[in-house]
């Protein structure tokens, strides 16, 4: 089975392992400059102390001097040593060791004070030479490197002792800073598993106003949209069974009748035949606004342009539309601007957005008039729908051009539609590089207007 490790987890070892690297690195480089600087220290220190010996034994060379140097290094970590020029030991602080014998120079070696050795960790000892001026001998200085490789171990000790802390101090810092850092994500993630299943409202908690706080509000509100759109669809299927049930059921119920030919009056044959006809018609306008939203949303919406005149298009929609406004009791005013420049459109789909329009209009006036006017501003030709309906409210205005959004669930029941109309109709307009608005009024009317540039 996989592994799956956890994005806090891979936060913590990333963030450890870069900070094991840096201390590692800073601690070798910390530890170098120190070791180089004690042992440095140790050196000057050891050479200022045996020039400061030949110093004395150049001033007054005899005995009772160099028992006075002897005794000053009696008892202290280092040790002395004087020789005479040619390297015959005169005094020592202790009994000198092979390894103190063996670094001494070369008879009538050159007279400068140096480091004979420094290599602490192969040596027994650290060793310095001061000539003593008048070339009357040398003093050697030796300090134990065993005292040096413990004080090394010491510092070694400690450092990792320290480092050790600051490590497990840093991984319980990381491992709660990375919690706090992914938290947030672990929520998104729970949040998106769960819209994964169907249940898309959820809230993410996030504070602040960074892009992890961003994306914590996308995705909230992302869930909304995508509720919304199924709760839109939901209705949208219930409206659809319903809009598709009762005109089939008619269609069903005089077609079963005149099949039987149970219907022996003429006159009733035609009515029957026409109603048929009438839900027909209602089922093909509905199946059409689903076709034309799936093009639309698979951006295979087409357009087949013809140069036309807009009035006469008004005009042929009006006529259409005109027996059902005065079945109604309305009546449809037209004000056309006269000499209206012909216009490059798709016909057939402008026709269906006036009708859509103008039909809509007849829906939800109950009484007065509903006015189409169509006249000529700058390089735009302007067309307005107007009628004395039920009007919409200023907080629904806004989604009337969305998918499947219907005003009012209950006026839609009474009148039909799916909610695809205007959407359908905003769509065109804009497929024509035009736009449409819609502004109104509960109980006072509404006004839809369309701007088609020339």
């Amino acid at each position: 089975m996989k592994n799956n490790i956890g994005i806090t987890l891979k936060i913590g070892l990333l963030f450890s392992t870069i900070f094991i690297a840096l201390f590692l690195i800073l601690s070798s480089i910390l530890y170098g400059v120190f070791t180089n600087l004690f042992v440095d220290y140790i050196k000057q220190d050891l050479q200022v102390r045996g020039n400061n010996h030949a110093r004395i034994l150049a001033e007054m060379s005899n005995k009772d001097t160099i028992g006075h140097v002897i005794e000053m290094e009696k008892g202290a970590s280092t040790s002395v040593l004087i020789t005479d020029i040619d390297q015959h030991v005169l005094a020592s602080s202790e009994t000198p060791d092979q390894d103190m014998k063996k670094h001494l120079v070369e008879k009538r070696s050159k007279q400068t004070a140096r480091v004979l050795e420094s290599n602490w960790r192969q040596h027994k000892y650290i060793i310095t030479i001061s000539p003593i001026k008048n070339n009357t001998g040398f003093v050697y200085m030796y300090y134990p490197s065993k005292i040096l490789r413990e004080i090394i171990y010491v510092m070694n000790v400690l450092f990792m002792v320290v480092g050790m802390g600051i490590v497990l101090l840093t991984f319980g810092i990381i491992g709660f800073v990375s919690q706090r850092l992914t938290k947030p994500l672990v929520t998104m993630k729970e949040a998106t598993n769960k819209m994964a299943l169907g249940k898309y409202k959820q809230v993410i908690s996030v504070k602040g106003n960074d892009e992890i706080a961003q994306l914590g509000n996308s995705i909230q509100l992302l869930g909304e949209q995508l509720q919304y759109f199924e709760n839109s669809r939901n209705d949208f299927l219930a409206d659809v069974s319903h809009e598709l049930r009762t005109p089939l059921t008619y269609i069903k119920g005089y077609s079963d009748i005149l099949a039987k030919g149970k219907v022996a009056n003429k006159a009733d044959q035609e009515n029957y035949l026409k109603i048929i006809h009438k839900e027909a018609s209602r089922i093909t306008f509905l199946v059409n606004d689903l076709f034309d939203m799936s093009k639309i949303q698979l951006g295979k919406f087409e357009l087949n342009k013809e140069t036309t005149s807009i009035n006469r298009l008004i005009e042929k929609v009006v006529s259409n539309l005109l027996p059902a406004a005065r079945k109604k009791g309305l009546e449809i005013k037209c004000e056309y601007y006269p000499n209206l420049p012909e216009i490059s459109v798709d016909m057939h789909r402008m026709e269906q957005v006036f009708y859509n329009l103008i039909e809509n209009s007849i829906k939800y006036t109950i009484k007065g008039e509903v006015t189409v006017r169509s006249y000529l501003k700058s390089e735009f030709i302007i067309i307005e729908i107007m009628d004395s309906g039920i009007g919409i409210s200023s907080d629904e205005l806004p989604k009337i051009w969305e998918r499947f959004y219907r005003v009012d669930q209950s006026r839609t029941r009474k009148t039909g539609g799916s909610g695809l109309g205007l959407y359908v109709v905003k769509q065109i307009i804009e497929s024509h590089n035009g736009d449409i608005i819609g502004s109104s009024s509960e109980n006072e009317g509404s006004t839809f207007t369309i701007f088609l540039k020339l």
